[in-house]
């Protein structure tokens, strides 16, 4: 069954309402408190900025470091 022009549109205007609800909720939300979030860019590599992250941590030990963005 084909639908009509005015249902076609009634639902494209849904379909933005809950994107446009979605976007809200998400701005809103708290930041991401990751792993990849919180540390920079090529972390334990050579390419790392932060001098003190380009060499992994030792087994067992935990990492505490604190960045700026």
């Amino acid at each position: 069954m084909r639908k009509s022009p005015k249902e076609r549109r009634n639902q494209y205007v849904q379909a933005q309402r809950i994107t446009t609800a979605e976007a809200a909720i998400a701005v809103k939300a708290q930041p991401a408190m990751t792993f990849s979030a919180t540390h920079p860019a090529y972390t334990y590599t050579s390419l790392c900025p932060d001098p003190a992250l380009r060499e992994p941590p030792a087994k067992g030990k935990k990492v505490e470091c604190e960045t700026r963005r």
